[in-house]
């Protein structure tokens, strides 16, 4: 099963609503995962399959085992969909 995370400042803002959109996704493609939410003085990437973040903290986990989404338009589930499924399918023994 994925596991996944998304990173924000502080857990509960930006990661929160990202998570739920992630959760939606997955849903409507019916892939079974683990969806956390995190802030990022406390998220150890590599525990994560994929990671999904704003380009600020992106940099700051580019040397995690996770791949990293990066997201700066919050409310574009379309390209969330769109980096999300190219990262399963790529990764299809994830």
């Amino acid at each position: 099963m994925l596991n996944i995370v998304t990173v924000c400042g502080a857990g509960v803002g930006s990661s929160m609503m990202l998570r739920l959109f992630t959760q939606q996704i997955l849903k409507e493609e019916s892939i079974e995962a683990t969806v956390d939410a995190s802030d990022i003085g406390s998220v150890n990437a590599d525990a994560y399959d994929i990671v999904i973040t704003t380009s600020d903290f992106a940099d700051l986990l580019r040397s995690s085992t996770a791949k990293v989404i990066k997201i700066d338009n919050m409310m574009d589930k379309d390209y969330l969909r769109t980096e999300l499924m190219s990262i399963i399918e790529q990764n299809k023994t994830i």
